[in-house]
């Protein structure tokens, strides 16, 4: 399992509606024009914004993309906030089924948007495959010994669907191949990218032959470190491709198998 996935779960029993599932970290822009944190790409938009339309997605992956720049409350079917006084120990997965105001309706910066839930049922069947993009047999010639595949955020109506290969008995050697699309953003994909990549010294390197655009990213923060290749695809999608103490060399070759199966 790859370090950021060792953290997300620790923080899935501990924050609001949460998910093993969770949006990779953005490192600081150190160089770059422009702005160099999430908030302050939400501050350099322009308001009043249209209301996204996120009717049918998950909680936990709205709130970190699309719902990300707004004042966000929400509504579970017990009458609770899961976002701001979530119930303890671990919050449940919940669905979108209303948003107020209405999708497309104009909000200021500091305006509430409220969002109405209904839980996700943990039989239901999955939507997408993401451990088809790179086989099992394949990843493990190229991370050098046998891997188990897991599927993860595969429900109806995500936007950030990954597979988790990992080395039995080897934590923190596993590889995370994951695909974010419309809706998984603050803004749009392009912004993502630059927060994700960065122009300052040792924030990423730029790669040739993967994408629209690609770069592979140190993330010193993480334990262990962990190294990203971020890449820009068309139709608003970033797939990125974590390793600890990963190769550069390693994620694009998975990288490229699995562009080459999503399309």
């Amino acid at each position: 399992m790859t370090s950021r996935r060792l953290i997300a779960v620790v923080a899935a029993l501990v924050c609001a509606a949460c998910s093993v599932h969770h949006p990779a970290p953005r490192p600081a822009v150190t160089g770059a024009a422009g702005p160099k944190t999430v908030q302050q790409l939400c501050d350099a938009q322009t308001w009043p914004r249209p209301v996204p339309n996120v009717v049918g997605r998950l909680l936990y992956q709205a709130k970190d993309g699309a719902l990300e720049c707004y004042q966000l409350k929400s509504v579970a079917p017990d009458g609770h906030d899961p976002l701001n006084h979530p119930a303890r120990p671990a919050e449940k997965t919940y669905r979108i089924v209303a948003v107020s105001p209405a999708t497309g309706t104009p909000v200021g910066r500091s305006d509430a948007v409220t969002v109405e839930l209904a839980e996700v049922d943990p039989t239901e069947p999955p939507a997408f495959r993401p451990c088809d993009w790179v086989t099992a047999t394949e990843a493990a010639g190229i991370m050098g010994g046998p891997v188990n595949a897991e599927p993860l955020g595969a429900e109806p109506g995500s936007v950030d669907v990954a597979c988790i290969y990992d080395k039995p008995h080897d934590v923190g050697d596993g590889v995370e191949v994951d695909l974010q699309t419309s809706g998984a953003f603050a803004v749009d994909a392009s912004s993502e990218f630059a927060l994700a990549t960065g122009t300052g010294p040792g924030t990423g390197t730029a790669v040739d032959g993967v994408g629209l655009k690609a770069s592979c990213v140190n993330e010193l923060t993480t334990t262990p470190p962990s190294t990203t290749l971020v890449v820009l695809l068309s139709g608003e999608r970033i797939l990125r491709v974590t390793q600890g103490f990963g190769s550069c060399t390693n994620l694009k070759r998975l990288a490229q198998l699995a562009i080459g199966r999503i399309g």
